[in-house]
This record gives structure tokens, sequence and C-alpha cells, in this order.
């Protein structure tokens, strides 16, 4: 089964292994954008790395799912976080529609909400913020395991490329 190459470097990612990926003719691996834009505009962009600019804006998936991350900044990997004054802070997990499709999020900017924060799940209904907390590296490796096993369950990997990732989260 073949997949696209901007599928394979998120679920990579995700999982926080680091594999060889086939490139281009140029020998760069292919790297996917983010389109990301927020009703009203101007909304300060926040990924695992830092502030990234305001929307709309354009951001390489690299900067959503980076390779490496402090273990402190594991709770941010894969989300995005558009802060406006005025506004609930919106906290947002990339998927891979958004990835083919782009990101577009409106802003609560009622006077009452201002200076909270919200979490959008991936159905687009908000709940609270959950704390972020570092997470423990036998937590965080459980957690890759399970996303592994969903994505074998789901057909999105074949049980070769399940075996030898597995392999490698579990290296010493």
């Amino acid at each position: 089964m073949r997949r696209p190459q901007h599928v394979l470097s998120a679920v990579l990612a995700a999982l926080a292994v680091t594999l060889p990926v086939a490139g281009n003719a140029a020998g760069d691996a292919a790297v996917g954008r983010l389109r990301i834009a927020s009703d009203p505009p101007g909304a300060e962009v926040i990924l695992i790395g830092g502030p990234a600019g305001h929307t709309p804006l354009t951001v390489s998936e690299r900067a959503i799912y980076p390779n490496d991350y402090r273990d402190d900044q594991a709770a941010l990997y894969g989300l995005v976080t558009l802060r406006r004054a005025g506004c609930a802070t919106a906290v947002q997990r990339v998927t891979l529609e958004h990835l083919e499709h782009g990101m577009h999020v409106t802003l609560d900017c009622d006077p009452r909400v201002a200076g909270t924060q919200r979490t959008i799940d991936t159905s687009g209904t908000s709940a609270p913020a959950a704390a972020a907390t570092p997470e423990t590296l036998p937590a965080r490796r459980l957690r890759q395991l399970q996303v592994l096993q969903e994505l074998l369950d789901e057909g999105l990997i074949s049980a070769g490329e399940e075996a030898r990732i597995r392999r490698r989260l579990l290296a010493p």
C-alpha cells in the first residue's frame, strides 16, 4: 500500500522516531506545509519551538512535528496555540486533514472568556484545556507504542513497518 509521504512523516514524527525516509529527485524528504488562519486574523501562532508568527501563516510540517525536541516540550508536540488580545487562547492538535486542507480557527473573543484557554478537538468542539504536564519517558514510550498499534490496526502501516518502528522504540 502506497501512502503520501507527508502521512508517513507525520506518523513517524508523532512517534518521535527518526528513520530514513525516501526523498525526491533532489534527495530532500518531502515535507508538507500547513496553512493556519484565524477569525479574527492576526492571532499569534505558537508551536513546540515557540512563537512562529501571526495568522494567516504557513509553516513547515517539521515546525509542528520536529524530529528532536526536549522532554519538557512533549505536551506541545503536534499542537498549534493561537493567542490574540481580547480572545480566549485556542489550542488545537494538528490532524492529517489540517495538513491536507489547512487549519482555520474561529477565536472566541467574548470579553467574558478573554484570557482563558480552550482546547479544540478534531471534531471542532471545544473543551477546557488540560494542564500541560511533562510526560515521563515510560509514559511517553507507552503512548508511542499505543499509537503504533492503532496505526497497524487501521492498516496505515504494514506489519513489517510496525515491527521495525517497535524495535527502534524499545531499543536501549
